[in-house]
C-alpha cells in the first residue's frame, strides 16, 4: 500500500487506523519502507494516505518527506545477534532489553535508553546497525544477543564440518518455525490488537478478550512461536514456567507477579498449562479458579496479551478451554518431512560427518518426532561417535533414530511394514511406477519442483483379487520409510449421521500428523461407491468427505492416498480424475514370469524333485494370493504325512494343485 510520508516522531511511526485493518494490522506491527523497517502504530494522521515518520527513521529508510512510498506488512523473525558500533552505554544483557521488540535492519542508526542500566545518563544514544543475523533484517527478542563485534560471536558462519550443506546451518528455532508462517501471521495479528496503545480492542467496541490458547504436542515449537509473534506485534515476553509448580499458592504468586510486573506491550505465557490445570492435575477445581482471575486480569491490564500452552485443548478443564476470554485456539501440527529435516541439519551443524548425510533420508525416517525427540536422536549418535572416534555417518544416525523413542507416542504413528520390494515377485513395472509415485516425491521433492510439476497425490491399484495390490501397497510404505495406515472400505462406514465423515477426517489428520504417511484404502469400491445409485445415504457422505480431504481443502502435507479394488468400474468417477486418484495401475494376474519369480523368493523349502519351471507353467490363471495358498497347502500335507519331513516334494505340490483344479501334465 502507498503512503505519503509526512513529519512524526521516532521510534514508532503512526498511520489510519483504517489503513492498518486493511493491510491486516489493525492494532499496528512491522512494515518495511525503503531500506528499513519500522513499527507502525494507529495515531492521528493529516491525511488516511499520511505516514508520519520521524528523522532518524527517514534517515534509514532512505526516503524523503512529501514523497509517496510503498510500505509493506513485514514478519521479521526474531534476531539471534545484533552487532553494533559506536560509544555503547550499556551491557550486551541491558542493551537487549532496551531494544526489546524492536525491529532492527543492517545500516540503521537506532537509539539507545540508557535508563535500562545504571548509568546517569539519560538523552537517547545513537548507534549504529553493523549487521543483524539472520540478516538483513528482524526483532530484538528475549533470545536475540545485543553487542559489539567482540562481544557476539563472529560475523561469519561458523565453519562446517565437510559435506554438510553449504550456507549457514538454520538455527532449532528456525527449523520449528519453518513451514509455520499462516500461525505466525495470525498469532501475531492477534497480539497486536491486544497489546495495541488506547485499548484498540475497546475503541472498537470488541468484548474483552485476554488471550488465545496454543495447543501443540511438546517439542513442536510454542514458545518459538510465541517468541516470533510477540516479536512481530513489538511486545515482550514474559514466559511464567509451570515445572515447578506444586501447589496452588505458588501458581497464584507466579501469575500475580507477571500481570502486576508487565508494562508496555507484554505477552505473558504460560507454557505446559495442562501439567497443572487439566484433569489430571494435583488441584483441578484451585486451579481453575485463579485461571479465571488471571484471564480478567489480563482483559483489564493495557496493552497485555496472554497466551496458554497446552498439549491440546482437550487436556485442559473446559471451563477454560471454552472461556469468551479466550475466543481462539491455534493448533501447531508435529513437525512435517520439511521441518524435520531443517532440524536435522541444525542438530548436525557442528557435529563432524562423513559428508555424506542423507537429510531427506533421516526425516523421511522419523515419522511422529518432535523437535526435542530429534535432538536427542543426535546426542544418541554423538554418544557413539565418541566411543568410536569417528565421525557420524547417515546409518549412525539412523540407528539411533531407531533407538529413540518418538514423543509423539500419543498419536497412532499406524504401522511400519517390515519388508520392501525386495519381497515382491517380479511386478517391475509398478513399482517403477510407484516409486516414481510416492518415493520420488517423499525424499526427492527438489526433482519435481525442477521441472514446474506437482507430484501426483493419489493412486488407484485396480485388478483381481490376490494379486497382490495390497501386498506391494506395504512394501511402498517401507522402502518410503512412511507410516502406513490401512483401511478397508467398510470399516469407516457408520450408520449413524455424521460417524463415518468424522471417521475420514480422524484418519487423515492421524496420517498428517506423522507425515511422511500412506493411507491404504483396501475394497475403495465399497466405501466410495458412484453417488446416486444407492438408498445408503452414508456413502454419499463418505464420498463428499474424500473428496474434501484428498483435494487437499484440510493441508494434507506428505500423505499418499492409494486405493485398491476389484471393480474399478463402481467407484464414484469424481475420484478418479486429475488431481485425486489419477495415477491407475492395474494388477493384472501374474504372467508365468511373475509366478516363477514369486516361488524363487518362497520361504517354503522345497525338496530336489521340485521343478519351479515346470510348477510355474503348471499354475497357469493362479494369482499370487491363490499361488501362496497352494504352497502353504502343499506344507501342510508335509506336516500331515509325515512328522520328520522338512520339505515339500513334487508329490506334495501334487496333492495341493488337485484342490486348484489343476492337473500335472
Amino acid at each position: 500500500m502507498r503512503f505519503t510520508v509526512r513529519p512524526g516522531s521516532d521510534p514508532f511511526a503512526r498511520a489510519d487506523g483504517t489503513l492498518l485493518s486493511a493491510m491486516g494490522m489493525p492494532g499496528g506491527g512491522v512494515v518495511r519502507i525503503g531500506n528499513t523497517h519500522v513499527l507502525v502504530r494507529p495515531g492521528e494522521v493529516t491525511d488516511s494516505s499520511a505516514m508520519l515518520l520521524g528523522e532518524r527513521t527517514i534517515a534509514n529508510a532512505g526516503v524523503a518527506y512529501g514523497q509517496s512510498v510503498d510500505v509493506i506488512r513485514s514478519i521479521l523473525p526474531q534476531a539471534q545477534r545484533v552487532i553494533l558500533s559506536g560509544d555503547l552505554p550499556l551491557e550486551p544483557r541491558q542493551l537487549a532489553r532496551a531494544l526489546q521488540g524492536i525491529p532492527v535492519t543492517t545500516g540503521d542508526q537506532v537509539a539507545i535508553d540508557p535508563s535500562y542500566g545504571d548509568t546517569a545518563e539519560t538523552e537517547p544514544v545513537v548507534v549504529k546497525v553493523e549487521q543483524v543475523i539472520p540478516g538483513p533484517a528482524g526483532t530484538v527478542g528475549s533470545g536475540s544477543v545485543v553487542g559489539t563485534e567482540g562481544d557476539t560471536p563472529p560475523q561469519t558462519p561458523i565453519a562446517q564440518p565437510e559435506g554438510h550443506p553449504t550456507g549457514e546451518p538454520p538455527t532449532t528455532a528456525q527449523a520449528l518455525l519453518a513451514g509455520l508462517e499462516h500461525e505466525l501471521e495470525i498469532l501475531s495479528g492477534w497480539l497486536s490488537l491486544l497489546t495495541a496503545p488506547g485499548d484498540l480492542a475497546g475503541t472498537w467496541g470488541l468484548p474483552s478478550v485476554a488471550g488465545v490458547i496454543l495447543a501443540g504436542p511438546g517439542g513442536v515449537g510454542r514458545s518459538e512461536l510465541v517468541n516470533a509473534a510477540a516479536g512481530a506485534s513489538g511486545a515482550r515476553v514474559e514466559e511464567v514456567s509451570l515445572e515447578l509448580v506444586f501447589k496452588p499458592e505458588k501458581l497464584l504468586d507466579l501469575v500475580e507477579k507477571a500481570v502486576k510486573g508487565s508494562t508496555g506491550p507484554t505477552v505473558i505465557f504460560l507454557d505446559r498449562l495442562d501439567a497443572v490445570a487439566g484433569d489430571e492435575g494435583m488441584f483441578k477445581s484451585q486451579t481453575g479458579a485463579i485461571l479465571r482471575w488471571f484471564l480478567d486480569a489480563v482483559a483489564e491490564k493495557p496493552r497485555t496479551a496472554c497466551v496458554l500452552g497446552v498439549s491440546s485443548v482437550e487436556a485442559i478443564d473446559d471451563a477454560i478451554a471454552t472461556s469468551s476470554l479466550l475466543p481462539r485456539t491455534l493448533v501447531i501440527p508435529p513437525p512435517d518431512l520439511k521441518r524435520r529435516r531443517l532440524l536435522f541439519e541444525a542438530a548436525l551443524s557442528k557435529v563432524p560427518t562423513d559428508g555424506r548425510i542423507d537429510y531427506g533420508l533421516l526425516a523421511a525416517k522419523s515419522a511422529g518426532f518432535s523437535g526435542a525427540d530429534i535432538l536427542a536422536a543426535i546426542v544418541h549418535a554423538s554418544a557413539m561417535l565418541v566411543q568410536s572416534k569417528g565421525d557420524a555417518t547417515t546409518e549412525t544416525v539412523l540407528s539411533a533414530i531407531g533407538e529413540t523413542t518418538p514423543s509423539l507416542g500419543s498419536v497412532s504413528l499406524g504401522e511400519l511394514p517390515s519388508y520392501g520390494f525386495e519381497r515382491v515377485a517380479n511386478l517391475e513395472d509398478v513399482k517403477q511406477r510407484l516409486t516414481e509415485a510416492v518415493i520420488w516425491p517423499i525424499q526427492n521433492p527438489e526433482r519435481f519442483e525442477s521441472m514446474g510439476i506437482e507430484p501426483p497425490r493419489g493412486l488407484l491399484l485396480h485388478g483381481p483379487p490376490g494379486t497382490g495390490k495390497t501386498y506391494v501397497t506395504r512394501a511402498l510404505a517401507h522402502e518410503a520409510g512412511a507410516a502406513f495406515f490401512s483401511v478397508k472400505g467398510a470399516e469407516l462406514l457408520d450408520k449413524f449421521v455424521g460417524e463415518s465423515e468424522r471417521g475420514v477426517r480422524e484418519l487423515f489428520a492421524r496420517a498428517r500428523s506423522v507425515a511422511p504417511s500412506i493411507i491404504f484404502f483396501d475394497e475403495f469400491d465399497a466405501l466410495a461407491p458412484v453417488r446416486g445409485n444407492s438408498n445408503n445415504s452414508v456413502t454419499d457422505s463418505v464420498v463428499a468427505s474424500l473428496l474434501t480431504e484428498i483435494d487437499g481443502v484440510a493441508d494434507r502435507g506428505d500423505v499418499v492416498v492409494v486405493a485398491a479394488t476389484n471393480r474399478k468400474d463402481l467407484i464414484d468417477p469424481a475420484l478418479l480424475r486429475g488431481g485425486r486418484l489419477e495415477t491407475h495401475i492395474l494388477l493384472d494376474l501374474p504372467p508365468k514370469e511373475g509366478r516363477l519369480a514369486l516361488l524363487e523368493i518362497t520361504d517354503v523349502p522345497f525338496a530336489d524333485d521340485v521343478d519351479l519351471d515346470q510348477l510355474a507353467e503348471v499354475t497357469e490363471g493362479l494369482s499370487f494370493a491363490d499361488l501362496t495358498s497352494l504352497l502353504r497347502e502343499a506344507a501342510l500335507n508335509v506336516l500331515r504325512t509325515d512328522a520328520e519331513a522338512l520339505e515339500v516334494t513334487w508329490a506334495d505340490l501334487e496333492v495341493a494343485l488337485t484342490r486348484f483344479d489343476k492337473e500335472v501334465a
